[in-house]
């Protein structure tokens, strides 16, 4: 498969490093313009002047996650209510559902000493709350669908990856192999599409039933390539971007222990509870390895930005994977110091720029998921580390995959452990 696999030195993805040092060309065959600057990617978030382009599009399709203008406000409207902005606990009640699940699996492990491989693990977790609370339909814990999930996005992802690092070679083998992958991940879309025209969802609830107004206004005039878009497209940002912090937070505690040792007593003083340092530990991680690791616009028209004077349709990556690392902005800031993030730091979040730290996006283009991806992060973090102790497999280095989205090679496997509270 077409897979871009980065060796990670400390915190760091060589592979985002050597893109930035070599450059790149966009569909115009113009140098690709690599923003850096929170200002300026404040601007091209919010600008009129820029849209997200036909990068990411010509691979992954019209859906939400990718479209703009008219055709992505109408599909916005559509999938809305399924997040209401007013609402952040909308979906709180799917992740409870989906927690006794993921322990389950996690003891299991524990008890057999087995291995567990990060980001399938990861992957079937939110899968379950997103099938559940977006498309009303519920998977067992250990659900199947997670190979052809996994599957499609290595697919996508290889593509878009082959197009930005000459290291890959997209061919005839790779295209075909990624058409088979598609057809896969169609066959489970639809199946998603069959349950609910067979009624076997409740329609009348607001927040499942995402996939019936996808289906009404989407599809119709017979419009399945559309309604399949906007499916993967929930898919990819629903399943594939939490799944991702959650794996690196693993691996980073697991391979910290100063920091997981103060998260574990923490937990052990406020059972159930939410302590500061959970917070800082996920929003730590979500600094270091924003899924959305670049964000691609073009620009509608020439304009100046900084000190580039962009002509139309040149492409810019919004790189949130170096904005989160800028020196003048970040203390140290290829470390993983969760303390950044804790109330009355030294490190205060609220001097920055607000575009310093936006793992999940900014302008028109928010993540409407961003409030589900916290309640999945919190309450796994929080139920895997008040009772396990996890540990990286040897054999595998700690490597990262890039693609549509970055996140852990698949290949890593962790041992699951019982662990011994501390006496309060």
């Amino acid at each position: 498969m077409l897979i871009l696999r980065s060796e990670v030195d400390g915190t760091r993805v060589r592979a985002i490093d050597e893109l930035v040092a070599r450059g790149a060309r966009g569909p115009s065959g113009r140098p690709v313009i690599f923003i850096d600057d929170p200002a300026l990617a404040e601007i091209v978030l919010h600008g009129p002047t820029f849209d997200r382009g036909r990068l990411a599009r010509s691979f992954c399709g019209n859906g939400l996650l990718f479209s703009d203008g008219d055709h992505w406000r109408e599909r916005r409207r559509i999938v809305q209510p399924a997040f209401p902005p007013r609402d952040p606990d909308q979906h709180l009640q799917d992740v409870n559902w989906a927690m006794p699940g993921l322990i389950r699996r996690f003891e299991a492990a524990a008890r057999a000493g087995s291995t567990l491989g990060v980001v399938e693990e990861t992957v079937r977790f939110t899968t379950r709350v997103l099938y559940r609370g977006v498309f009303g339909q519920e998977l067992p814990e250990d659900h199947d669908r997670v190979e052809v999930i996994l599957d499609y996005f290595d697919s996508i992802g290889g593509i878009l990856s082959a197009t930005i690092f000459p290291a890959l070679k997209l061919d005839g083998r790779s295209m075909t192999e990624v058409r088979g992958k598609a057809a896969a991940m169609d066959v489970e879309v639809d199946r998603l599409i069959d349950v609910r025209r067979a009624g076997k969802t409740n329609p009348d609830d607001v927040r499942t039933d995402a996939l019936g107004r996808i289906i009404d206004e989407v599809g119709k005039a017979g419009n399945q390539a559309g309604v399949r878009e906007e499916v993967r497209s929930l898919l990819v940002a629903g399943a594939e971007t939490t799944s991702n912090t959650l794996g690196f937070l693993l691996l980073m505690l697991a391979t910290r222990p100063d920091a997981r040792d103060r998260l574990e007593r923490e937990l052990d003083a406020a059972p159930g509870g939410s302590p500061p340092f959970l917070d800082a530990v996920i929003f730590e991680t979500l600094r270091l390895f924003p899924a959305v690791w670049f964000q691609t616009r073009e620009s509608t028209t020439p304009i100046e930005l900084g000190n580039h004077q962009l002509e139309k349709d040149d492409l810019v990556f919004v790189s949130t994977a170096l904005i989160h690392r800028r020196p003048d902005i970040w203390a140290d800031p290829d470390s993983f110091r969760p303390e950044r993030f804790l109330p009355g730091s030294e490190d205060p979040q609220r001097s920055r720029h607000r575009y310093a730290f936006f793992p999940f996006g900014g302008g028109r283009h928010l993540c409407l998921g961003r409030h589900l991806a916290l309640h999945e992060l919190r309450l796994a973090v929080r139920g895997i580390f008040e009772r396990f102790r996890v540990e990286v497999v040897d054999e595998i280095p700690l490597v990262a995959e890039l693609g549509v989205v970055l996140k852990p090679d698949r290949r890593i496997r962790v041992r699951v452990t019982e662990r011994e509270k501390a006496s309060i």
